[in-house]
């Protein structure tokens, strides 16, 4: 009888402890989310939080999870998760045929080619040491998209954040001024050749409706500036470019029409390798392009709304809340999303391709855009940012101390804060609170 009765109170005692860790844990949550609602960084701002405990399947915070944000360069996390799942291993941004004579090629959209980031350049150098005649073909039906993506600032034109989308890219349509003790040096050379070069430490900027660019003052010291061209779709602009750089060894010809019979996918660059710069320095036209790219290889053909319709569609219709996708990179304020189909997302993508290439693709805490954050915090964190004018994200994976799993999106809009700093040194705060909880 003593015994049954210990037995009982031993019971009773270990629910009610479980009980007390469950309420303090409760407690723990919602003081995390109150300080976080509370800060002034983001008082009169909206904000949506989703936190889900990948380790126990349970929800571990929710509020206005379901409402919709800007998600700025969140949205690259959905073209992470179309290039891992289209691209393959590697890029096949070209294809190619050859005959006895010339060699046919069609761009794709590969952003790699004579980009400063991709000393492997099999295409270039083809092109520069081949005898034969190289043809660059236009597709045979029309594109899709336009230079700029739906909703984009057009004042934005000379900054290096918004280059132009294009078939055939080439040296990521920027051209690179360098200012250093030594001179100012241009890449490509081709749009300052015969114009006087300004003395050193000079600021450049490029008329709205040309390619001329000029100096528009002084600075005070070493810069790199990288400012976008604009693209010619018919490829006379880009002819011009690989003569001047490569020196092919007859002028390369270009002719509008393309038969797949007999073609083969021309490789690149490692798929992961482009996405994790993408993912970790947030670059805005490797996202446009692998988007490009995805369409080609699903479509045969560039058209980015189809190409998008299809993906959510077919690959994300099991998202809580419907979508609204509008670019590759976050630039447009037409993408709209949630904090839960940012979660349902990224356990897709665990799902479908394993944590372990999401964290060799994905920003690590001190690394990337997430450089001045989440160094010294109880666990790992693997994210994408997101910012755009009075716009903040953040969304991705938590590995706790105690090997908790979090999948997580925090999403702020309509902030005033003078920084976007502030507004993410809050949300630092808020995760690593559950992150000690867990």
């Amino acid at each position: 009888m003593v015994k049954s009765i210990r037995k009982r109170i031993n019971i009773s005692s270990y629910f009610t402890s479980i009980l007390f860790c469950s309420l303090i844990s409760a407690c723990s949550i919602q003081k995390a989310q109150h300080h976080l609602l509370q800060d002034p960084s983001i008082q009169g701002a909206h904000i949506g939080t989703a936190v889900y405990n990948q380790s126990d399947q349970t929800w571990v915070d929710r509020f206005q999870s379901n409402k919709y944000f800007t998600p700025a360069s969140n949205t690259k996390i959905l073209t992470c998760y179309v290039g891992m799942k289209y691209l393959n291993d590697s890029i096949a941004g070209w294809q190619i045929k050859e005959n006895v004579d010339s060699i046919f090629l069609l761009p794709m959209g590969d952003p790699t080619f004579l980009h400063p980031d991709f000393p492997y350049q099999p295409v270039a150098d083809m092109i520069k040491n081949t005898s034969k005649q190289v043809v660059l073909c236009l597709p045979t039906a029309p594109d899709a998209f336009s230079m700029y993506g739906k909703g984009w600032a057009w004042d934005d034109y000379a900054d290096d954040y918004q280059p132009e989308r294009s078939r055939l890219p080439i040296y990521g349509n920027v051209v690179t001024i360098s200012n250093t003790q030594n001179g100012i040096s241009f890449q490509p050379k081709y749009f300052v050749q015969g114009q006087s070069v300004a003395e050193k430490y000079s600021i450049w900027s490029r008329d709205l409706h040309s390619n001329h660019f000029y100096a528009t003052g002084k600075g005070s010291k070493e810069s790199l500036q990288q400012i976008p061209f604009i693209t010619d779709p018919t490829y006379s602009l880009t002819k011009a470019l690989i003569e001047d750089t490569l020196h092919p060894k007859h002028p390369l010809l270009i002719q509008k029409g393309w038969d797949a019979n007999s073609a083969s996918l021309l490789k690149t660059v490692p798929t992961d390798s482009l996405l994790k710069i993408m993912m970790n320095r947030s670059d805005n036209f490797y996202a446009e392009q692998i988007l490009l790219m995805t369409s080609a290889q699903l479509l045969n053909k560039i058209d980015e709304s189809a190409t998008i319709d299809a993906v959510l569609k077919n690959d994300l219709n099991l998202s809580p809340q419907r979508t609204e996708w509008a670019d590759g990179s976050g630039l447009s304020r037409f993408n709209l999303n949630t904090p839960e189909n940012f979660v349902a997302l990224l356990q897709t993508m665990q799902a479908q391709f394993g944590l372990d290439r999401i964290k060799n693709i994905f920003a690590q805490g001190g690394e990337g855009t997430l450089g001045s954050y989440y160094k010294n915090i109880p666990g790992v964190i693997y994210a994408k940012t997101g910012t755009l004018g009075n716009q903040v994200a953040l969304s991705g994976f938590i590995v706790t101390q105690k090997g908790t799993e979090l999948i997580f999106s925090v999403m702020v809009a309509n902030h005033v804060s003078p920084s976007s700093s502030s507004v993410r040194k809050a949300v630092e705060k808020y995760l690593t609170t559950l992150m000690r909880q867990y």
